[in-house]
């Protein structure tokens, strides 16, 4: 099982697009209209979350990187600059589909979150600013999210504010806290060594999760989305429109304010990718539909862009950073 665990953690994509055509082949298959996905979904939301923020050490903020200028500027442009550009995009490609357009402005509401640490790790970028970014940036998302959403979304779809707020932070603050006791008590009990060893498992674990949601969401809607398969194309070339978009804005940014290749990373990282299990999970629960499939292969493409970002872009990023001396921004 904990092979299983860790190829599906490095084949993602891979596992993602299986789902999601055999959630199509399922749902034109067999009646699932019936089907209520909400326990579903906050059995997967338990599911991705709760390993999601075991892992992540939420009392060593304190104690990580002080770059306050690169946090501030990185969440800025996580939530306010990535609203602003899903807000364009869902008002231009998808005039006519509201449910779809809904979907890409939760894409520009909801930022990454510890996936942020995962990411700056492969790209030799900042961690411990990435590990702060990722740690406030979640505690925020109950707290903004449901305004961006209300304000960019409220025209489309109708949205009731106070269960968005409450929903965004049932899916927070209940895995929060079971993952901040449950990290305490295993290590407490076996040890920092077992616990690294066992932490390696958790994003596994959390696929799951996203892998149940995406199954039972894209087959309630295979009928609709073999009925006007251009709908592939319009969502995908919604969200390529975006991270293009945003790495855009985040690399010129970056250039302007002189931060390095390893802090710039990071603002181009935060500034890009978004939350796929909160996201997912907020789809599923309070919206569904065709919401739900706008994000359903996000993984794919999302996970596809970012190591293309890294890895092909990664060298070029470096060179237009650092082709001069630059001042790091200084610890306060």
């Amino acid at each position: 099982m904990g092979k299983l665990l860790l190829t599906i953690k490095k084949r993602l994509y891979i596992f993602v697009a299986l789902d999601f055509i055999a959630a199509l082949l399922f749902g034109l298959s067999f009646d699932v209209q019936y089907l209520n996905i909400k326990l579903i979904s906050m059995i997967a939301v338990f599911m991705m979350l709760y390993p999601m923020l075991t892992g992540m050490a939420v009392e060593k903020v304190k104690k990580a990187g002080r770059n306050y200028k690169l946090i501030s500027l990185t969440l800025f442009f996580a939530f306010f600059v990535a609203s602003a550009t899903a807000f364009v995009i869902s008002r231009t490609i998808f005039v006519n589909e509201p449910e779809l357009a809904l979907g890409i402005i939760l894409v520009g509401a909801i930022p990454c979150s510890n996936m942020l640490i995962g990411w700056s790790g492969i790209a030799d970028a900042s961690v411990e600013d990435a590990l702060v970014i990722a740690v406030i940036g979640l505690l925020l998302i109950p707290i903004l999210s449901p305004f961006i959403i209300r304000f960019s979304g409220g025209p489309l779809i109708p949205i009731d504010a106070k269960s968005l707020f409450l929903n965004l932070l049932i899916f927070i603050l209940i895995p929060l806290i079971f993952g901040y006791f449950t990290r305490r008590a295993i290590i407490a009990r076996k040890g920092m060594p077992y616990f690294m060893g066992v932490k390696k498992y958790f994003p596994g674990v959390s696929s799951l999760g996203i892998l149940l949601i995406i199954f039972f969401s894209v087959a309630k809607v295979a009928h609709q989305v073999v009925g006007h398969p251009i709908v592939f194309l319009q969502v995908a070339a919604a969200l390529f429109i975006y991270y293009i978009i945003q790495t855009t804005l985040a690399l010129l940014t970056a250039k302007l304010v002189h931060l390095n290749y390893a802090q710039g990373m990071i603002l181009i990282l935060g500034a890009t990718a978004s939350s796929q299990a909160i996201s997912l999970a907020l789809a599923a629960t309070m919206f569904g539909g065709m919401t739900v499939f706008a994000l359903a292969f996000k993984p794919i493409l999302q996970v596809l862009y970012i190591l293309f970002l890294i890895y092909a872009m990664g060298p070029r990023i470096k060179r237009f950073l650092d082709d001069e001396k630059v001042e790091v921004i200084p610890a306060l």
